[in-house]
């Protein structure tokens, strides 16, 4: 019935515009965070691929007179990292649930689920069952998996030093990193 409920919540806000909408706007939010771009910069320079998303998942617990029951997480682990991408990894995951944590598109995340498992004919039907029991069900928008950190062959080594009255360094960098100096009033321009 957990699974029932979770598949049924998660297509309540699939087909919301609104939800996802939001969504956008919290990754674009954390995107634009200075730590998250610098701990995403330190990635890329062991030689990993980043790849980031912001995935919501729905998680249903229900509370009972002896405790509470909940699905085990997904045993599916991601291939072991080296210890320094590993703890780089771990970094990212805190700024990103700062990020989630100070800003306001969680609340409004959690109201936009909440109305749309709300109008899920298929989730009440399943509820109005547990709650008969005498139980309580709590829902939880979870939105911590941000990035898959994929070793490559090698860190990213520079064959030659740039020489700067000859290439702007603006050429040098991605938009990204152009991006977070000029959010540190760093100008690239020669």
């Amino acid at each position: 019935m957990m699974e029932a409920m979770e598949s049924a919540a998660e297509d309540a806000v699939r087909g919301d515009a609104a939800f996802y909408k939001t969504l956008r706007s919290l990754k674009s939010e954390v995107d634009r965070d200075p730590q998250v771009q610098s701990i995403i910069s330190r990635l890329r320079a062991t030689g990993s691929s980043v790849f980031s998303s912001l995935v919501p998942r729905i998680k249903i617990r229900v509370r009972t007179t002896s405790g509470e029951i909940s699905l085990p997480e997904d045993s599916q682990k991601a291939a072991e990292l080296a210890a320094p991408i590993a703890h780089l990894t771990q970094e990212l995951r805190s700024a990103v649930f700062a990020v989630v944590r100070r800003g306001s598109y969680r609340e409004v995340l959690d109201q936009i689920m909440n109305d749309a498992v709300r109008n899920s004919g298929r989730f009440e039907d399943i509820a109005a069952e547990v709650e008969k029991a005498g139980h309580e069900i709590v829902i939880c928008l979870n939105l911590s998996p941000y990035a898959q950190v994929r070793k490559s062959r090698g860190p990213i080594v520079r064959t030659s030093v740039p020489n700067s009255s000859r290439e702007p360094l603006s050429q040098l960098l991605s938009g990204q990193d152009l991006k977070f100096l000029k959010d540190l009033k760093i100008s690239a321009d020669n």
